[in-house]
């Protein structure tokens, strides 16, 4: 298993929860939302998921600014 760790704008757990679920990845965790408006996520995905996790979350956030993976 592998850890992925995505910080995003709070706006995104919405998103980062529906890829989560589409690629029925093992567990998630967040943080709370930081004063700067964040959340950090993080994603058990077994190895032969994690590239398809990768990619989803990429198309998602390919635009966004204070996004990090």
């Amino acid at each position: 298993m592998k850890t992925i760790e995505v910080i995003a704008d709070a706006g995104h757990h919405d998103t980062i929860v529906r890829i989560a679920q589409q690629q029925q990845i093992e567990d998630i965790w967040f943080s709370q939302n930081n004063e700067d408006g964040r959340i950090v996520a993080r994603l058990l995905v077994s190895p032969e998921k994690r590239q398809k996790v990768l990619d989803a979350l990429q198309t998602i956030f390919h635009n966004a600014e204070t996004t990090t993976f």
